[in-house]
């Protein structure tokens, strides 16, 4: 499989990423939240979608029912040079099924 995305600065706060007909305006000027997201979130929410994809097509396979998904992320960043240098995550399921089964689909999401 393989990946384009184009990102493009259209002024001083805001770029536009696109791939596959669809578009997301992101955060490139620091310390300008309002912009929208920023690089820093831009990861983790992708990380995030990442793992979910991982629980929606694990948990298919593995027969388990799960009623909902949802990951929490906190990390933390230094400035110089920039870099996230801790990522920190809870995965928190809504399931019927039993502890040992949700904890086995974990560890395979994560692999």
């Amino acid at each position: 499989m393989n990946y384009h995305v184009t990102a493009t600065i259209q002024d001083g706060s805001h770029a536009l990423v696109e791939t596959r007909g669809r578009r997301l305006t992101l955060n490139v000027k620091k310390g300008a939240g309002e912009a929208g997201f920023n690089a820093a979130e831009t990861l983790l929410a992708a990380l995030g979608a990442c793992l979910l994809t991982n629980v929606n097509a694990i948990s298919e396979k593995m027969h388990l029912k799960v009623e909902t998904a949802r990951i929490e992320f906190d990390a933390d960043r230094r400035e110089e040079p920039p870099a996230l240098t801790e990522i920190r995550y809870r995965l928190i399921l809504k399931s019927p099924e039993p502890r040992e089964k949700l904890e086995e689909l974990h560890d395979l999401c994560i692999k």
